[in-house]
């Protein structure tokens, strides 16, 4: 059925319902008012037969014929009444009165009461003087008055009826158009993204399924791009979503503008886009249609007098080799996407068993990760932080492990970005947390003296506002103060959203927490944000350390971060120091910390403990 049968078939049965529904109201009205004429006729027949009766009774005591006929023929004046008789008490006839027609009444007075028929009326009562029956009167009236006033009824109803319907039917077309456009506006809004105006998913798969079914016929093959855009929810976050919603408009007329009028462009969801290439079956022409909507996306949005630099990871997958349904293809496509983020976004990749294995050892790495946490297969080892002038111990960081049990011990770079892609990194986090604080505890409890230990916070964790008051739960439900750790978040997490971040970190500095920023050197710090936000101790990245003292770009860049971070008052402190050679050159140009194999290698609670029994021996000798 068509958008435009709906409406007619609807006003057709509106139209029915309607009728029948007056066809009963009129039934039900005339019924009523035919009760109503009848008890209106019988109660008139009434009081005439009692005031005939009431001038007739001396003329039936008498039996007076002249005076009966004069008394009868006052019914003359009646509408209603064609006969009338007067009985004498033993039953027999006085005297009559016929209007037309034959008469009805016989030579014997009928039985008191009253009869109606489908025509006429018939009424008769008995005629007394003060209690004495004298005789009695009859009246016959016909019903005819009634059935005119029950057609002007029908007459006026029907006229009612006429003009409602015809205002229905005005009113209903103007429905029905309307209804019409509704139709058609659900119709387009059930298969276009009401903000871009571009196809959506449904559109999108039905259009993927008759294009692989065609192309399994034909033998031909076309390409399908999944496009993601990167950068966006920065927009949405500090523009707000007024202008994101217009910068996604202008990125839908960008990707329009950049292919054919054959393809097929939708807007799946979010910052979230497909192009179905028709009829390119060569992988070459669909990296080459990619790269190009890359470097169309690249070039800087405007909006709200402001400029927005975004980027686009496309995966792509061909149809109909990559899949057998809709379903399948855009989730090849989205696995492709997927691994070209990981590549360092704003490129495009191809779908292929490979990164399917690769997305699957992913899959299976989270759903072990969320066993872990049930089973308790997390653990932490410490690693030193010494004084780069007296080599004394001055702190220890906590660095979780994971003890897999086919794996064997996972490294954290396997499974800490998959925590932090699916969520789990916040329980994580508190996982790590609660074991550093009963680790400390039971130090002291041992009677050994631990220094300050320095646990990571992710991103997500930072995010929430109740950060500083867990932390402090966690303390005191081991009976710690804040002294006993120090918050480590990356530059990167540090300076994501300085203006959201600032409070947060100025609670835990408020609370006596102390702040490093880690992998100093690695992000685009802002110096302004930096000298805002309420940190004591940078880390240069091990990236910057390694190549010490031999490269001259390292070098200058550590000597840097060490010069600016001491005229910001901060301290200092060098991750990844393996060689007495590179300990030497950050101690020479000021590092206050050192950590790295070369101080210690990380260590579970037990060695630790060992080390602070027996003494610390500074690794470094002292300056």
């Amino acid at each position: 059925m068509t958008p435009s049968d709906r409406p007619g078939n609807y006003w057709r049965l509106s139209a029915l319902s309607v009728g029948i529904a007056l066809l009963a109201a009129f039934v039900l009205l005339a019924g009523q008012r035919w009760q109503s004429e009848r008890a209106s006729m019988l109660d008139d027949l009434s009081v005439q037969a009692a005031l005939i009766g009431a001038n007739a009774s001396a003329a039936l005591a008498f039996n007076d014929e002249a005076a009966g006929v004069e008394i009868l023929a006052a019914v003359r004046h009646s509408p209603v009444v064609v006969e009338a008789a007067l009985y004498r008490p033993d039953g027999s006839r006085l005297v009559g009165y016929l209007r037309a027609g034959p008469a009805e009444f016989g030579k014997w007075a009928p039985m008191p009461g009253h009869v109606f028929s489908a025509r006429e009326a018939r009424f008769a009562s008995l005629v007394t003087i003060e209690g004495r029956i004298v005789g009695s009167i009859a009246l016959r009236a016909t019903l005819a008055p009634i059935y005119d006033d029950l057609a002007r009824f029908l007459a006026g109803f029907v006229l009612i009826a006429l003009v409602a319907a015809a205002l229905a039917h005005l009113a209903g077309r103007g429905l029905r158009l309307r209804m019409l456009d509704a139709e058609r506006e659900l119709e387009r809004l059930a298969l276009y993204d009401p903000l871009t105006g571009l196809a959506n998913r449904r559109a999108f798969e039905q259009a993927l399924d008759q294009t692989a079914a065609r192309h399994r016929r034909d033998g031909n093959a076309s390409a399908l791009l999944y496009m993601d855009v990167d950068g966006f929810k920065k927009v949405n976050d500090m523009r707000g979503h007024q202008e994101g919603d217009l910068v996604l408009k202008a990125i839908g007329e960008r990707l329009r503008r950049g292919l054919r009028s054959a393809d097929v462009l939708a807007r799946l969801g979010g910052d979230e886009f497909g192009a179905m290439l028709v009829g390119t079956g060569s992988p070459d022409d669909a990296a080459r249609v990619a790269g190009n909507l890359i470097k169309s996306i690249a070039e800087p949005f405007e909006t709200g007098g402001h400029l927005a630099y975004l980027g686009l990871s496309v995966g792509i997958a061909m149809i109909p080799a990559d899949g057998d349904t809709a379903e399948r293809f855009l989730h090849n496509a989205d696995l492709a996407m997927y691994h070209a983020k990981q590549s360092g976004r704003g490129n495009s990749q191809f779908f292929s068993d490979r990164i399917d294995s690769a997305v699957r050892l992913r899959l299976d790495i989270e759903s072990d990760l969320r066993a872990a946490l049930r089973g308790n297969q997390f653990f932490l080892v410490y690693q030193p932080q010494v004084d780069a002038r007296s080599g004394e111990l001055a702190g220890v960081e906590a660095l979780v492990r994971w003890r897999h049990p086919v794996r064997g011990v996972v490294a954290p770079m396997e499974f800490i970005p998959v925590a932090e892609d699916c969520g789990l990194i916040v329980e994580l986090g508190q996982r790590v947390l609660s074991m550093a604080c009963a680790d400390i505890a039971a130090l002291r409890d041992a009677a050994m003296s631990v220094p300050p230990v320095a646990i990571n916070i992710s991103a997500r964790q930072l995010s929430h506002p109740r950060l500083c008051k867990e932390i402090l739960l966690t303390l005191s439900a081991h009976g710690l103060h804040p002294a006993a750790l120090e918050i480590e978040l990356t530059e990167s997490v540090a300076m994501d959203k300085p203006d959201e971040h600032e409070p947060i970190l100025s609670e835990l500095k408020a609370s006596g927490f102390r702040i490093a920023i880690d992998d100093f050197g690695t992000g685009y710090s802002s110096l302004s944000y930096l000298k805002r936000l309420p940190v004591h101790k940078l880390k240069i990245d091990r990236s910057f350390v390694r190549d010490l003292p031999d490269n001259a770009e390292s070098e200058a860049i550590a000597r840097s971060i060490v010069d600016m971070a001491h005229a910001l008052g901060l301290r200092v402190i060098a991750e990844g120091a393996e060689t007495i050679a590179q300990v030497e050159c950050l101690r020479a140009m000021g590092c206050d910390l050192l950590q790295g194999y070369y101080t210690g290698r990380p260590m579970e609670r037990a060695a630790l403990e060992e080390l602070l029994a027996a003494g610390f021996r500074p690794p470094v000798p002292a300056a």
